[in-house]
């Protein structure tokens, strides 16, 4: 299928000098970079496993040292 696109001249320049290093044509050379680029882009993003990130949890367990006013609050309505 034949069709106008408009390219970068940093990308088409790319695509010709690749196209010249492996004596393809650049039409070979377009098609190529382009399916592996669609490939690429419908791919699913992928997703973090469980236990990638590694750290640790401190649970403060200073209620002891309150003051007993604030525990207080606590219990009061809004």
């Amino acid at each position: 299928m034949r069709t106008t696109v408009s390219l970068d001249d940093a990308i088409y320049d790319e695509a010709r000098r690749i196209a010249f290093e492996s004596r393809r044509t650049l039409g070979e050379v377009i098609n190529e970079l382009l399916a592996a680029g669609l490939k690429q882009a419908a791919r699913p993003p992928a997703r973090r496993q469980l236990g990638q990130l590694r750290g640790t949890i401190t649970i403060a367990d200073d209620f002891d040292d309150t003051p007993a006013e604030v525990l207080e609050s606590l219990d009061d309505p809004l």
